[in-house]
C-alpha cells in the first residue's frame, strides 16, 4: 500500500491543480471615500489659487455639513491564473505570461506525469530515463515560488488597507489560491515519498 502512496497523492494534486488554474486566484478592489470623493471634486473645480475663495467655502461648508457616510468601488477586478496569463498576453506581456504558466504550470505538471509514468513502466532503463527528465525539471519547477508572490501581493495590497489616503486597496485571496496551494503542497509531500522509497531500495536493509 505505501509503494503506492505517491502515485495517490500525485493523481491527487492534479485533481486540485484544475480547480487552481480557472477558479479565482485573487480579488483586488479599490474604494473611495465618498465624502473625500466630494471634497477632491470641490477642490478640482475650484482651486485655491482662483478668486472663489467664498464659492469654495461655502460647498465645502454644505459638505461638511451633509456627512456624507460609505465608500464607492472605484475599481474591481476577479482573476483566475489562467485569465491573468491571458490577461498579460493580451496586454502585450506576453513573456511575463508564458512564463508564468511554463514555470508555474507546465513544467511542474510535467514532473508529476513523468513521475507517474515511470510507477507503470517494467523496464528499469525506461523508469530510469522518465525519473531522470523529472529531475532535471525540478530545477526550473516554480509553482512554490509563484504561490509566495501571490501571498506577498496580499499582504503588500493590505498594508494599506487601514490607511488614510483617499484609496483604499484591498485583497481577497480567492478559492483558485487554496486549490493551487493544496497542489503544491500534495506534490512536494509526493515527491519526497517517492524519494525517500527510491533511497530505501537502494539501501534494502533500511527497508526491513
Amino acid at each position: 500500500m505505501k509503494k503506492y502512496l505517491p502515485a495517490s497523492l500525485f493523481i491527487l494534486a492534479i485533481i486540485f491543480l484544475i480547480p487552481g488554474l480557472t477558479q479565482p486566484l485573487i480579488t483586488i478592489t479599490a474604494t473611495v471615500d465618498k465624502q473625500e470623493m466630494l471634497g477632491l471634486a470641490t477642490t478640482s473645480l475650484f482651486p485655491p489659487d482662483q478668486n472663489n475663495n467664498f464659492v469654495q467655502n461655502m460647498l465645502q461648508s454644505v459638505l461638511q455639513q451633509l456627512q456624507i457616510e460609505g465608500d464607492v468601488v472605484v475599481f474591481e477586478s476577479t482573476r483566475s491564473l489562467l485569465q491573468t496569463m491571458n490577461e498579460l498576453i493580451s496586454h502585450d506581456h506576453e513573456i511575463v505570461g508564458l512564463l508564468i504558466g511554463l514555470f508555474g504550470v507546465i513544467i511542474p505538471l510535467t514532473k508529476i506525469i513523468l513521475t507517474l509514468t515511470s510507477f507503470l513502466l517494467r523496464a528499469p532503463e525506461d523508469k530510469n530515463l522518465m525519473l531522470k527528465i523529472s529531475s532535471l525539471l525540478s530545477k526550473w519547477s516554480m509553482s512554490d515560488v509563484f504561490m509566495m508572490a501571490i501571498i506577498v501581493a496580499f499582504l503588500a495590497i493590505n498594508a494599506n488597507e487601514d490607511s488614510i489616503d483617499t484609496v483604499q486597496m484591498n485583497a481577497e485571496l480567492g478559492p483558485g489560491f487554496y486549490y493551487f496551494a493544496a497542489y503544491c503542497l500534495i506534490a512536494i509531500a509526493a515527491g519526497q515519498l517517492f524519494e525517500r522509497q527510491a533511497d530505501l531500495k537502494k539501501l534494502p536493509h533500511l527497508a526491513d
